[in-house]
């Protein structure tokens, strides 16, 4: 990621909300202690995987007449910190408002891991989604290999981690998915 500017004194979520709308369609941005960072352009295989689950949530809501409705990327605002996270896919109880650029009370988010995602930023990103008291799972999907992990919230207001091997169980939303899902018609596709 890519800060715009120096910031002081820090942006607002009200004015990042601002700042996004003058930005062009199709880039991806994130609020990091009060500077706007933009994220690198996500790889053709992380489309496709993104696409695969969010079109399989999409299936099950319509079947099932689910409370939820799948979307994504939007922004989540962290409480108490002038930032926001951007899951490429999310799952949030629906509304019914479809005029907002950001869901701040997400239940389950969905990271497709790209090659910028180093450990660091994958523990700052899990503590940040650890700070948002809707979310209950965090689903982290590799798209290097086929590896998904589950950071499933646990009493204490942690996450506890769950290595998947061939399903993504969500009991959360009721919904799980298996990997030939998620991978579907891309290289991972066994």
């Amino acid at each position: 990621m890519r800060a715009a500017e120096t910031r002081d004194p820090p942006m607002s979520l009200d004015g990042f909300l601002a700042f996004l709308e003058d930005r062009p369609k199709g880039e991806r941005w994130e609020l990091d202690d009060g500077v706007p960072l933009m994220s690198p352009q996500p790889t053709r295989r992380h489309d496709w995987i993104q696409v695969n689950i969010l079109e399989a949530l999409r299936q099950h809501r319509r079947r099932n007449a689910s409370p939820w409705r799948p979307s994504g990327p939007s922004q989540v605002p962290v409480p108490g910190a002038a930032r926001t996270v951007a899951p490429d896919v999310l799952v949030a109880v629906d509304d019914g408002r479809d005029d907002l650029c950001i869901t701040p009370a997400p239940l389950v988010v969905f990271e497709v891991l790209s090659p910028s995602d180093r450990p660091r930023r994958r523990a700052s990103k899990l503590a940040a989604y650890a700070a948002v008291p809707s979310i209950q799972s965090v689903v982290l999907v590799r798209q290097d290999r086929r590896s998904v992990t589950v950071h499933r919230r646990s009493t204490d207001g942690g996450f506890t981690v769950m290595t998947c091997t061939e399903t993504v169980d969500m009991p959360e939303i009721g919904v799980t998915l298996s990997f030939e899902t998620v991978y579907d018609d891309t290289p991972l596709d066994r």
